[in-house]
């Protein structure tokens, strides 16, 4: 319950910074790698692992969108914490429109294995079984193994708003955190991480590795930054000087993660917090982000996001039936219809199952993403 004579204000532009971010994460699963191959194969490496690593940075910025979002009426005395109300939110919020991607990504690998081709030996090899679907059914998961494998991200931030309590309680509020404070919180959090990082690296690494990939929960390891940059917006205005410097931060931090792999997470959350900081002291920035057709895309970036590298194995799969191997042919065809597809398919979940449990949305009433004139204005 908001407080009395306080309302939580709204930041449509936040809401195409999400758009931003599923499309880097689409991209990221569709051209990266075989960009990356490419500039590794003519002598570019650095160039190739910058691409790759900008496109999959889309998590990093929906994690520092999360902190923010989520925390910030209570960091700021805009509504009374809840606990018990809050989880049946975030609840109803996020599980029912991940079973019906579940259910969607179940049937997928369904067919996949149904009608195989030389895509399931070079793509997606795990099997549909009644066990690995109860395995699945939970956010959160030990084990790695995904029908779709972008979903690892999904518990990390589940994890992430079970803490949440204990951070509302225990971080601090509006007007309780100065300069002093901010660099200790940025400085603490990378040695801390730093430290669990390489602890479970070297004694504990079927649990957490930076050398291999981990697909599960422990990955939070590699976010704290992110999560922080969000937590310290939640809780008072920075200056363009202030998102300056973090974004100049980051982009230290990632020239240095050729050197200590989780920097390069570290390095795109402060770029992104930084980014973010400026946005809000940015009438021009907030106003080009604000247009209906980045609204759009941000209300549903959630369900994009759950069925996008679904419908990538289904449309990889169905491409096969018609080409012989990976060649330009098949890379056309198969990432058309994976946008085509994930379009469509992201679009009918929002409007069967996430929208109903949304709360605040201005374009509902948008089948397509050029309806603006439909939009409504809060």
């Amino acid at each position: 319950m908001s407080l009395p004579g306080q309302r939580q204000q709204r930041y449509h532009f936040i809401d195409g910074y999400r758009a931003f971010a599923v499309i880097l994460t689409m991209l990221c699963h569709s051209v990266a790698s075989n960009t990356e191959q490419y500039f590794i194969a003519h002598g570019w490496p650095r160039l190739g692992d910058a691409i790759e690593s900008f496109t999959g940075s889309g998590v990093d910025l929906f994690f520092v969108i999360s902190g923010l979002v989520l925390l910030r009426p209570y960091l700021r005395n805009e509504r009374k914490f809840d606990t018990p109300l809050y989880f049946k939110r975030r609840l109803t919020r996020i599980y029912p429109t991940y079973f019906a991607a579940l259910l969607f990504g179940a049937a997928v690998i369904w067919y996949i294995n149904a009608y195989p081709t030389w895509y399931n030996e070079k793509g997606v090899s795990i099997k549909l079984s009644l066990e690995e679907t109860i395995r699945e059914l939970p956010l959160l998961n030990l084990d790695g193994k995904y029908y779709n494998l972008a979903w690892w991200s999904v518990q990390v931030e589940a994890l992430f708003y079970i803490l949440v309590p204990v951070l509302v309680y225990r971080f601090p509020h509006a007007g309780n955190i100065g300069n002093k404070k901010v660099i200790s919180l940025v400085v603490g959090t990378l040695v801390v991480s730093a430290v669990l990082q390489l602890f479970f690296d070297n004694y504990y690494p079927w649990i957490y590795s930076y050398r291999f990939m981990t697909l599960n929960l422990s990955r939070i390891l590699d976010y704290p930054l992110c999560f922080l940059l969000g937590m310290m917006m939640a809780t008072r205005d920075f200056s363009k000087k202030w998102g300056y410097g973090f974004m100049i931060l980051g982009a230290v931090m990632f020239l240095s993660h050729w050197y200590y792999w989780p920097l390069r997470h570290a390095g795109w959350g402060a770029i992104y917090g930084g980014l973010l900081m400026v946005s809000f002291e940015s009438v021009a920035i907030q106003k080009f982000l604000s247009r209906p057709f980045f609204v759009w895309f941000g209300e549903r970036s959630y369900s994009f996001f759950l069925v996008h590298l679904s419908v990538f194995y289904l449309s990889g799969n169905i491409t096969a039936h018609f080409t012989a191997s990976r060649g330009i042919e098949y890379g056309l065809l198969s990432r058309l219809l994976g946008y085509v597809f994930t379009m469509l398919v992201g679009m009918v979940l929002f409007q069967v199952v996430e929208r109903r449990f949304a709360r605040g949305l201005v374009t509902e009433q948008m089948i397509w993403p050029w309806q603006g004139s439909k939009m409504r204005h809060d």
